[in-house]
């Protein structure tokens, strides 16, 4: 797995590794709804990182009719999604993900809402 190397990335991971869930997010930081997260992640594939183990630890691509995949450890899982009113759940075969997802604008932050986590999530080109 390849680590974090962006100096920009390792900073976002900083704060949000002692940052708490619940606390105020920094100024300018807010959760996206779901129309938000529709046009964020229909059609788009994105490198998910770990802020804890400083490493990449799966990528999704997310198709705008609610299929989609996850890709981890040489694993793909065909899955579903959708937006709720202001989360992101992904469902797959041996993988449930539901995320709070916040941004700053450019940057895009998700909590795991099982595991009270985050995950720094970073945009990716192709399939």
């Amino acid at each position: 797995m390849r680590t974090m190397n962006d100096s920009h990335m390792q900073k976002l991971a900083y704060y949000f590794a002692e940052h708490e869930p619940g606390e105020p997010l920094p100024r300018g930081w807010r959760r996206l709804d779901g129309a938000e997260i529709n046009y964020r992640f229909a059609n788009e594939t994105y490198a998910v990182y770990s802020i804890d183990e400083d490493e990449q630890i799966l990528v999704m691509h997310l198709d705008d009719d609610g299929t989609g995949r996850l890709e981890a450890d040489d694993d793909r899982e065909r899955c579903e999604w959708n937006s709720m009113v202001d989360q992101l759940t992904i469902e797959c075969d041996d993988t449930d993900m539901e995320w709070h997802v916040f941004t700053n604008g450019p940057d895009l932050i998700a909590l795991d809402l099982d595991e009270d986590e985050y995950a720094i999530l970073r945009k990716r080109p192709g399939r």
